[in-house]
């Protein structure tokens, strides 16, 4: 990326890299580093023109629906890989030239104050 001029990449994560999860430990322990390592690229490889983000979904419609899971969305339903998938394409595209080294959740709002 460095010798054509920079570029983009972007880390599908999860949630539990801030809201880790007693069900997968070592799961939230390795996205809550990269989460830490999206930010250090993200300050070494700037000046290339080289940007890293994570994105973070929480529920996607291949997740098994229950109804006390989906009380706990605000949206009332599961993402659509579609809805991921335009996150990402946004973050790869030169209209996010300025978003840099940041974990952006894609949840429908269950973490928006955890």
């Amino acid at each position: 990326m460095q010798s054509h001029g920079g570029g983009a990449i972007a880390n599908i994560s999860t949630f539990s890299a801030f809201e880790p999860s007693l069900s997968f430990p070592v799961s939230s322990a390795l996205r809550a580093g990269l989460a830490g390592f999206a930010k250090m690229y993200s300050d070494r490889f700037a000046e290339d023109g080289i940007r890293m983000n994570n994105v973070l979904p929480v529920l996607m419609d291949s997740y098994p629906e229950s109804d006390a899971t989906m009380a706990r969305i605000p949206a009332r339903r599961y993402g659509r890989v579609e809805e991921l998938a335009a996150t990402v394409a946004f973050l790869l595209s030169p209209d996010a030239a300025y978003v840099n080294g940041q974990n952006i959740r894609v949840d429908g709002g269950p973490t928006r104050s955890m």
